[in-house]
């Protein structure tokens, strides 16, 4: 009879991050840094404490006596890998996600068992690479006394785990934006060091500026500034700046410092108020610890117009100074850069980007006319040509413009963006959206966007696309890590929200895609795109019926893309309602006749009624137009059914993701 044992225990889950795709790509390198890491960990487990269980594939499944143990291992183990990774090249570095959890489990036979095992596992897809995730359970053992922050990531939905668990992210200090932890008198690390308040000291959320303005219409320029601001601070490598879309959400809020902080996961609040008058302009700001409303630091500028930009580089670098972030000298060079000494074309830009947020047809075009008059007072006023990139991009984003009629015009912008001023990351993210969804040039677009994140790492938008790229690529672990680096910094973002769902989903982890889309839902229940993500994970599990009222409901909301119709006419034909469906993919084609849908998706609709001449004939005219949405032809599922035929290979190699 075997012997069974149940007890308290600290179980820690790693995976080496990348290998699968590694292996597809170069085996022998693969199985050699699989070996390597091999080498490197299980010396470390043994020091503390640690009794390797498995080591089944990539990863390890590992036993500690106490979850300080296992934690400190945890924290050695990536200490030891990231000093390795800094002196071999890029394809030789191994990075590893662990997960820690101290439950109860069950020990039989060599194997084990249980609630603790499984929440460890659960835990491990969380952190980032090279990073460690550890429970409620564990996190309640440590938190003071292991000399490194803790940051709350709140109470996601873990898979099978029934019963919420607060799960905290091990801020380990070789990581960028990681502040060394404060010590008491003693020497004892302090407790509020440890907290998410200490650890994100360095992090903060610019709220919109008030406009005390006698001309109530002066609003684009208080609104401009604090964007302007927050550009200045996302910039620096060492700050985690909550991002334009989730911050404008609190104007003109009743709520307090300390609950916006919570909510955005900032330790930092800068609000304040401007009052322009003709050249004039006051400007009143004040930092608080979102925590204890302590006043950091706070100034009033009395200036002349022309001394606006002063303003905003002495703002940026007093609030470095008062968080004690590090700025290089090339950080310090850009806060210092002058972006036009033209005021009328930087009123055009503000005036330009106050209608470009408003998000609709009429209002992006809108805003490019005045782009184009900021360019036009001043040529070489990069920041006014990047808005006329970005405003494209978000044309074509709207599904009814055509992207070869679009895309060139962005790609023009984003290039003279480039020409006049290289350090501009939110220029190199546009140019890499370019490049993927219009160019097909996929080395080149991620050239793009692994620098637009190095000159402006707090840009949402930069990890944001990135991670759709890397989906596309078939590189569903890093395409995760970004996208969840994206929603930290822009928490409150509809579409960012929807496309955690979209990148799981995309990851074929489709359990976990429904559940963030329902996260999602009850966020943003007005916003149309996750609806829809939440009927494509439905329609792929064959749940054909169930998808149809969240694809109804998205089709009902204002800007309906031809995406939702597209699956509404999918299910329609697999539920054996072809009338439904021809109906449906009827309309969209005279749609394209008349102004523009995208070819991927009314071939979509005929996928579904399996009609394959009509699949191939809107996918080649895709190709003719150049339609992003071809982009998700290689990881899509839904193409299955035609996946092996010569037809749809061409088509791949078109696009150049035939071999990727």
């Amino acid at each position: 009879m075997s012997q069974v044992q149940r007890r308290l225990a600290a179980i820690m889950f790693t995976d080496m991050v990348g290998y699968s795709a590694l292996t597809q790509r170069n085996e022998e390198l693969a199985l050699e840094l699989l070996e390597e890491h091999r080498r490197l960990l299980r010396p470390l487990f043994s020091e503390y404490g640690g009794h390797v269980i498995d080591t089944a594939g990539d990863g390890f499944l590992v036993e500690f006596p106490s979850a300080l143990q296992a934690v400190r291992c945890a924290i050695e183990a990536q200490k030891t890998l990231s000093g390795r990774n800094a002196s071999v090249p890029a394809e030789r570095t191994i990075q590893i996600r662990i997960g820690v959890h101290l439950g109860d489990v069950v020990f039989s036979e060599g194997d084990v068992y249980g609630d603790g095992v499984n929440i460890a596992a659960r835990l491990e897809p969380f952190a980032e690479p090279g990073g460690i995730c550890i429970s409620q359970q564990v996190y309640d053992q440590v938190h003071t006394k292991i000399g490194v922050p803790l940051v709350s990531m709140g109470k996601p939905a873990l898979k099978n785990i029934e019963t919420p668990i607060e799960v905290y992210r091990v801020a380990l200090p070789w990581q960028p934006g990681v502040p060394v932890a404060r010590r008491d008198g003693d020497g004892a690390t302090s407790r509020a060091a440890q907290t998410v308040r200490a650890v994100e000291r360095a992090s903060i959320a610019v709220l919109p500026l008030v406009n005390l303005s006698p001309d109530p219409e002066n609003e684009y320029f208080s609104d401009g500034l604090t964007e302007d601001i927050l550009t200045q601070l996302s910039r620096i490598r060492r700050l985690k700046v909550i991002s334009r879309t989730s911050v404008m959400q609190y104007k003109r809020t009743p709520k307090n410092v300390r609950e916006i902080g919570r909510e955005l996961g900032v330790a930092t609040i800068l609000e304040g108020s401007v009052r322009k008058a003709g050249n004039k302009v006051r400007i009143s700001v004040q930092l608080i610890d979102a925590g204890t409303d302590e006043h950091l630091w706070s100034e009033a500028y009395d200036r002349e117009l022309t001394d606006i930009f002063a303003i905003q580089s002495d703002v940026a670098q007093q609030i470095t100074d008062a968080l004690n972030a590090q700025v290089s000298a090339e950080e310090r060079a850009r806060l210092d850069h002058r972006p036009t000494d033209n005021l009328e074309a930087y009123q055009a830009y503000l005036r330009g980007r106050f209608l470009w947020n408003q998000r609709t047809d009429e209002s992006v075009s809108a805003a490019i006319d005045l782009f184009r008059r900021a360019t036009e007072l001043d040529p070489k006023y990069a920041s006014a040509h990047v808005g006329l990139a970005e405003s494209f991009i978000v044309l074509s984003n709207f599904g009814t413009y055509r992207p070869i009629g679009i895309y060139p015009e962005a790609k023009a912008a984003a290039l003279r963006a480039l020409e006049i001023d290289a350090s501009l990351g939110e220029a190199y993210a546009s140019l890499g959206n370019i490049k993927a969804n219009f160019d097909w040039d996929w080395s080149g677009a991620e050239r793009a966007f692994v620098r637009a994140i190095e000159l402006r790492p707090s840009y949402a938008n930069a990890h944001h696309w990135y991670a759709l790229y890397l989906g596309t690529r078939g590189r569903a672990e890093e395409a995760l890590s970004q996208i969840r680096r994206a929603r930290e910094l822009d928490p409150l973002s509809p579409i960012i929200a929807s496309n955690v769902a979209a990148t799981y989903f995309t990851s074929h982890r489709y359990d976990e895609a429904l559940a963030a889309a329902d996260e999602a839902i009850a966020m943003h229940p007005e916003f149309r795109m996750v609806h829809m993500y939440r009927g494509w994970v439905l329609l792929l599990q064959g749940a054909y019926a169930d998808a149809i009222p969240s694809l109804v409901v998205a089709g009902e909301m204002p800007r309906a893309h031809v995406a939702i119709q597209a699956c509404l006419g999918y299910a329609y034909a697999k539920l054996g309602e072809p009338e439904k469906a021809v109906k449906i993919a009827t309309a969209l084609a005279d749609q394209y006749k008349v102004a523009w849908a995208s070819p991927v998706w009314i071939a979509f609709a005929y996928l579904g009624l399996g009609d394959r001449p009509k699949v191939f004939e809107w996918l080649e005219r895709g190709i003719q137009d150049r339609d992003g949405w071809l982009r998700v032809l290689r990881t899509s599922w839904f193409f299955d059914e035609v996946r092996a035929t010569p037809q749809y290979q061409v088509v791949l190699e078109t696009i150049g993701l035939a071999d990727v």
